[in-house]
């Protein structure tokens, strides 16, 4: 698997009326390996966009985009998309808004051929590069599951594997292991070491520095749109992977004094959960007394995800199974529940089609909704752009929700959630990709709305995103759950 050589020369793009990267010059050569860092909204993954061939540069005269071999024979892009795989967020929640719900091998099948829904018969051949890259992934198992019933971060290990299907010659990913457990992160880890000593060319955002692979010498980093440093790896990626995040100052919260009633907000009795007809969640017993806050552990697929969604009343208990929710009597509609209770999660992100701007989507939020269905009145604009404020997103309320980094449109996801003034908050992997300083900030958001008395519900895959506050832990494995105090 030989790479490509990449030459982007004097290449602007404009979005929306807005310049959103600036003349940048890249060159990578035949097999090297990258990293892209910069903060939330410097342009990383409209770089990988304009690399992947996914986007032109704006006109100007000056733009160049050329792709040649190891012997530097000119390669026209229209032959050489399907060897480009590109794996991020963004073609993940692609799946979700078009209902793209084909079984996971059906879906690493598209990868031989680049598109992305299996209409194309596969060869011998493709057949056992398909099961090949399902094995290297660990995905033999899941194989004829329908994608849309996996958890987040399976979904993730389906697209990379989709990836390897095509024999790609350049390798671009947006942030590759967001959504993956301990287990999940080392295998990519080593598969990328394995891509990389066949001298696949390869170019890999992260905001995360226990993300960064080994062996990526050269690193790239974007400053509002622009190139401000290309060089040696190291010294960028502790700048702008650790070091920043220590200088990060506060985001505003609001503090109130924490008053808990005397029952508990929420108690789940002999619980299961069924999706696609498999079950998820078995015999679950959990309460979320007064004033506690609480982590969700486990692997990818454990049933985190589902957990929270049903505490939110996205989803039912099975028949037999008891869910009691403080102050909302049987019988009562479940949105009543919904304008109590904060959530944010990477489905709810990819669910968010709607072309609003980004006050709007908080306002939403008010709602209980996905979208308007009237336009919202001054007051509520008013408190979407206090919740904005924040979390730092104050700016510019106007913005088209859809013209934001992935990371950004967390954010704004978070302030659906605070306008709301809840008594908890639902997150699922809430710092999912944030840059560092703002992972901090969010942290200390965190636990100044814990001190005021908003109680929380956390699901995570890494201890550094937990808040001191919280001090009790349910572990899910095989659907099945276990509470322990946390451990410090």
């Amino acid at each position: 698997m030989s790479g490509i050589a990449v030459v982007l020369g004097d290449a602007s793009l404009e979005l929306g009326g807005r310049v959103v990267l600036h003349d940048l010059t890249v060159e990578l050569a035949c097999g090297a390996h990258v990293l892209l860092l910069g903060a939330n909204g410097a342009g990383k993954t409209q770089l990988l966009k304009l690399l992947a061939g996914e986007r032109w540069p704006t006109p100007t005269g000056r733009e160049r985009r050329e792709y040649r071999d190891a012997a530097g024979r000119l390669l026209e892009l229209s032959e050489l998309l399907p060897r480009i795989a590109h794996v991020g967020g963004e073609r993940q929640d692609k799946y979700l808004r078009y209902d793209w719900n084909f079984s996971v091998e059906r879906v690493v099948a598209t990868g031989c051929h680049g598109g992305d829904r299996p209409i194309v018969r596969l060869t011998s051949v493709e057949r056992r590069r398909v099961r090949g890259a399902l094995r290297r992934l660990r995905l033999l198992a899941l194989r004829r599951r329908r994608f849309l019933t996996l958890s987040y971060g399976e979904r993730r290990r389906v697209l990379l594997a989709r990836a390897l299907a095509g024999r790609p010659r350049l390798l671009l990913l947006d942030e590759p292991f967001n959504g993956l457990d301990s287990a999940s992160r080392q295998l990519i880890a080593r598969e990328l070491a394995r891509l990389a000593a066949t001298g696949l060319t390869i170019v890999l955002a992260t905001h995360r520095a226990e993300d960064a692979p080994r062996g990526f010498r050269r690193a790239l980093v974007l400053q509002h749109g622009r190139l401000v440093h290309d060089g040696r790896a190291g010294a960028a990626a502790r700048l702008w992977l650790r070091e920043r995040a220590a200088a990060a100052a506060p985001l505003p919260a609001r503090r109130r004094r924490a008053v808990h009633p005397a029952e508990p907000l929420v108690t789940l009795r002999e619980v299961d959960v069924y999706r696609d007809y498999r079950p998820v969640l078995r015999g679950v017993n959990w309460t979320l007394g007064p004033g506690e806050h609480w982590a969700l552990l486990g692997g990818n697929g454990s049933g985190k995800t589902t957990l929270l969604r049903l505490v939110h009343g996205d989803l039912p208990a099975a028949l037999g199974g008891e869910v009691l929710r403080r102050g909302h009597p049987r019988g009562t509609h479940i949105e009543s529940w919904r304008r109590r209770i904060g959530f944010v999660s990477p489905e709810l992100q990819a669910e968010y089609l709607e072309r609003v701007s980004l006050a709007e989507l908080v306002v939403s939020g008010l709602r209980a909704s996905i979208g308007l269905d009237a336009a919202p009145r001054r007051a509520e604009l008013a408190r979407a752009r206090r919740a904005l404020a924040r979390v730092a997103l104050a700016a510019d309320p106007a913005r088209p929700a859809r013209e934001l980094s992935y990371g950004q449109l967390r954010l704004a996801l978070l302030a659906r959630a605070l306008v709301l003034e809840p008594e908890a908050l639902l997150l699922d992997e809430p710092l999912t990709g944030l840059d560092a300083p703002l992972r901090a900030q969010v942290r200390r958001l965190l636990s100044a709305l814990a001190a005021s008395g908003v109680q929380l519900v956390v699901a995570a895959h890494h201890a550094s995103d937990l808040v001191p506050e919280i001090g009790h832990v349910l572990t899910l494995k095989g659907g099945r759950a276990r509470a322990r105090p946390r451990r410090r």
